[in-house]
């Protein structure tokens, strides 16, 4: 019993991680911030 209730939160936790990358490479992330090249300004 306590196998498969790991087993299942590996497997909802890698869906969630997926889901997360997948929505971070298209651009379509709300939940997620980080620096884009475009907001990056350039130090002399």
């Amino acid at each position: 019993m306590r196998k498969a209730n790991w087993k299942r939160q590996a497997r909802l936790e890698a869906q969630k991680a997926l889901s997360l990358g997948k929505s971070v490479l298209t651009q379509r992330s709300h939940s997620f911030v980080y620096p884009s090249d475009e907001d990056e300004e350039e130090e002399d």
